[in-house]
């Protein structure tokens, strides 16, 4: 999410990127890789985060005026995202094999909107 509208950086790991593209049908994405295999990027991936948003910071980009805005919500974005994608596998998992769902997190900041948790990006 960050490196497209910001570097433009190849992925950490770019070879499970074909098997994640939910544009691809099943059948044709080939074998998951593991559970450490998928999560080993993660690292790498919030360096370059934070690394590119140090870099907005100092003006150190092409659009130094134009992406301290970007970079002011995109955190919120990040997390809002992964929070999502989170819930709806929490859901699948409550439906198909039956795991109760986690009680949420509890905060003044946040609100529900249509069942799920949201944060004013401007706060």
């Amino acid at each position: 999410m960050v490196r497209d509208p910001t570097a433009a950086q190849p992925g950490p790991d770019p070879e499970p990127d074909g098997l994640m593209d939910s544009a691809a049908p099943e059948e044709f994405r080939g074998a998951l890789p593991t559970v450490e295999r998928l999560a080993a990027p993660r690292g790498t991936a919030a360096e370059r985060v934070h690394a590119r948003i140090g870099d907005i910071a100092t003006g150190n980009v092409g659009a130094p005026t134009r992406l301290p805005t970007a970079a002011h919500r995109l955190p919120t974005a990040l997390i809002g995202r992964e929070y999502r994608h989170d819930q709806w596998i929490s859901e699948v998992r409550a439906e198909n094999p039956g795991h109760p769902l986690p009680d949420g997190p509890a905060s003044d900041l946040l609100s529900h909107v249509d069942g799920h948790l949201g944060r004013d990006p401007y706060a």
